[in-house]
């Protein structure tokens, strides 16, 4: 790290060398004054900054560094001094600490922080700087490029192997945008990596507290100090109060402030006598500023222990430890009540108090798991906690300032299976034996409170927390339904589903499974849906190739291919019958038979056709070839890109915003998968045009909904 911030200062004094050559103290400043806007940009883009933080900073380097650029007529100590001055002064031009420091970090502790500069494209992969050596992990498997100005990073993967984000594996060449609470895995399911942004907390210090290494000759230093106008650096400076002056520094500061010498420099003769008094005393100025820096390096150790998430991951467990309670808390609840809100049941023990900090649980094989060993508990008695630690926990994080909150699917209920009494007698009695205050928020039934859907943390959020915001950057689930993979673990089982991690995932919240949070397992590899709701964007192109013609000029027959649910019905009734296409539909006519026959009167009276059917096979789709054959028309293939979990996915999303909407049985999805052969040439279409799934919706809210994981698996 020193040797690259040592290089980072060598180009910037390079830089002026390359255009100026050797100059002396007063040339370089005005030079540097002059450059400094041309010089920004670079310096932003290396990070300068980073300079003040490395613990390896020390005088010999900042003595070698000026070697390179000021005069031979100055002593070390000095070319130290105006190096470190000029450092200082650069910080303060370029004004970079307005913006955030990034850094990306291993959440494991398998690396030391990598540094992401702002506006520069970093490659990670196998490599001394990640530790990586997992062969399938490419050296330049992904470039990162992060935007200090806005706490984001941008993601592309370069290598072949899939890497992920959240959990969601990447397309090659493809950009994401990783967030502060974002995950991303060099390789999916490993090698998980953050980004610590570090933000200046220090404090404010007004404009008149000036720095300057104090030079021995104090005449010296006054004259500098009158000509140049450089910056003071008290003796009890440290590297915070640096920060927190050029962060403050008021904006009617301009480059012209720095002054230049009006007047000539001494005779030569002049300069020999200062500079043979001077030299005499380069031992002690030496020491004398690493004593000072090693001063500044202790107090920036101090300021890092003060501060309780210095070196915490942000996906770290959330130790009560290091959390102070919360002050924000709202009024206790004075009895313990249950309440039925819609299909959602919600529970308060008594005590129960609003917070800003939400602790959130799933309760089967996360909170209890069956006393029999079975999947399923065989009465309202077989139950246990999932481990003995659970009542410690949950009380250390209700002192801490959380509030604990259960969420838990409960289609039984809807299905007849379970009473929703017996429900929640078993579950006062977990909350009872665990002792804290706690809110249960029991969905039983599907639609929008079924997780991975939000409903149920969007009631928390609106009615459940007495009106209090919930801060979800502190906030945090744990579940067990992970999506982890066969042997995830030795003798382990795959997970039955995706639904907690992916609840937590559209919420924003950090997740950790039982193993993770009670145990402090590392994290466990895990499998991403197939499908990202995500990467739908309204810009794309409908048709592909863009080139083909959305409705022909002549007469013809269009028929359409794709899985029940993926939006067929949409594209025809938006895009083709407004131009005078005759709909045909099963779903409407009830046989394939009245589909012929509605095509071939059409046909007739001169119109186009559009046939709005599933069409998986040769043999449907041909009924419809020879009715174009027989009117002697054309006949186009337009085949839907919407794959199987796409189609679910939009099924799922019409089931929970449309009441009205007739459920389309699972059966008759997996058929068409079964069944489906992709349509050619050879079966008689002059054209086979491919329809892409481009979103657009009139209500916001639906398409917030829509871009959320919808299924469990």
């Amino acid at each position: 790290m020193a040797a690259f911030e040592a290089g980072m200062l060598k180009m910037m004094n390079v830089t002026i060398i390359k255009r100026f050559g050797k100059l002396s103290v007063p040339t370089f400043w005005n030079k540097a004054a002059h450059l400094a806007s041309q010089l920004t940009s670079s310096v932003a883009s290396l990070d300068f900054r980073r300079f003040w933080l490395i613990e390896e900073y020390s005088s010999s380097i900042a003595t070698e560094s000026c070697n390179l650029t000021l005069s031979t007529t100055e002593t070390r100590s000095s070319k130290a001094i105006h190096c470190f001055n000029f450092k200082h002064w650069i910080l303060q031009r370029t004004k970079l600490f307005e913006m955030k420091m990034l850094s990306l970090v291993c959440p494991e502790n398998t690396h030391d922080p990598i540094p992401l500069p702002h506006g520069v494209p970093v490659i990670i992969g196998r490599s001394p700087l990640t530790r990586i050596i997992d062969k399938r992990c490419s050296r330049q498997q992904l470039e990162l490029t992060a935007d200090c100005t806005l706490g984001e990073v941008t993601v592309k993967q370069l290598g072949s192997n899939s890497s992920a984000l959240d959990g969601i594996e990447l397309m090659q060449g493809r950009q994401y945008q990783m967030r502060q609470n974002s995950t991303l895995y060099v390789l999916t399911g490993y090698y998980p990596q953050k980004f610590h942004v570090q933000e200046d907390h220090s404090e404010k210090v007004g404009l008149e507290e000036k720095f300057i290494v104090p030079l021995v000759n104090s005449n010296r230093k006054d004259k500098l100090e009158e000509k140049f106008k450089i910056p003071k650096i008290s003796e009890n400076s440290n590297k915070t109060d640096l920060v927190s002056n050029a962060r403050k520094r008021p904006s009617s500061v301009k480059s012209e402030d720095v002054e230049t010498p009006s007047k000539k420099t001494k005779s030569s003769m002049e300069k020999k006598q200062t500079a043979e008094a001077n030299d005499s005393d380069d031992g002690e100025n030496v020491k004398n500023i690493a004593e000072k820096l090693q001063k500044m390096k202790e107090m920036s150790k101090k300021n890092k222990c003060l501060s309780p998430h210095a070196n915490t991951p942000s996906d770290s467990v959330p130790s009560s430890s290091l959390t102070k309670t919360s002050t924000n808390a709202g009024a206790p609840v004075k009895e313990s009540v249950w309440e039925k809100y819609d299909k959602l049941y919600v529970y308060r023990r008594e005590g129960l108090q609003a917070k800003e900090k939400i602790a959130g649980f799933d309760i089967d094989g996360t909170i209890i798991t069956t006393k029999s060993g079975k999947v399923f508990p065989v009465d309202n008695d077989d139950w246990r906690l999932w481990t003995g630690e659970i009542p410690k926990k949950l009380k250390k994080l209700n002192e801490d300032g959380y509030k604990v909150v259960f969420f838990t699917n409960q289609l039984g209920v809807a299905r007849g299976k379970t009473k929703i009494e017996d429900l929640q007698s078993k579950f006062t009695m977990i909350v009872e034996r665990i002792g804290v205050p706690i809110q249960i928020l029991v969905s039983t039934s599907g639609g929008i409170y079924r997780k991975p859907a939000t409903g149920m943390w969007d009631y928390l959020v609106q009615k459940g927390n007495d009106g209090m915001p919930i801060d979800i950057s502190k906030s945090f689930y744990v579940g067990d339904a992970a999506g982890r993979p066969e042997k995830w673990a030795p003798k382990k089982k795959k997970d039955f589903s995706s639904s907690d991690r992916l609840f937590a995932l559209n919420i924003g919240l950090q997740f950790f499974t039982p193993e993770e949070y009670f145990f402090g397992q590392k994290k466990a590899p895990f499998d991403t849906p197939e499908f990202d709701p995500r990467t739908c964007k309204p810009t794309d192109p409908l048709l592909s190739p863009a080139n083909a013609k959305l409705a022909s000029n002549s007469q013809e027959v269009i028929v359409l291919v794709g899985c029940p649910a993926s939006g067929k019905s949409f594209f025809a009734k938006t895009h083709l019958v407004p131009k005078g296409y005759v709909h045909v539909s099963r779903d409407t006519l009830g046989s394939w038979q009245k589909c012929v026959k509605l095509c071939m009167e059409a046909l007739q009276t001169g119109k186009s056709v559009v046939v709005d059917n599933t069409n998986p096979d040769p043999e449907s789709r041909g009924r419809y070839i020879e009715c174009a054959k027989k009117a002697k028309v054309q006949c186009r293939c337009f085949v839907s890109t919407v794959g199987h979990m796409q189609s679910r996915h939009n099924e799922r999303f019409r089931e929970i915003v449309d009441k009205s909407h007739q459920p389309i049985n699972e059966m008759i999805m997996n058929s068409h998968k079964k069944q489906y052969k992709p349509p050619e040439l050879k079966e008689g279409f002059s054209e086979i045009v491919k329809v892409n799934f481009v979103p657009h919706f009139s209500n916001p809210d639906h398409q917030t909904l829509y871009c959320q994981f919808l299924l469990e698996k």
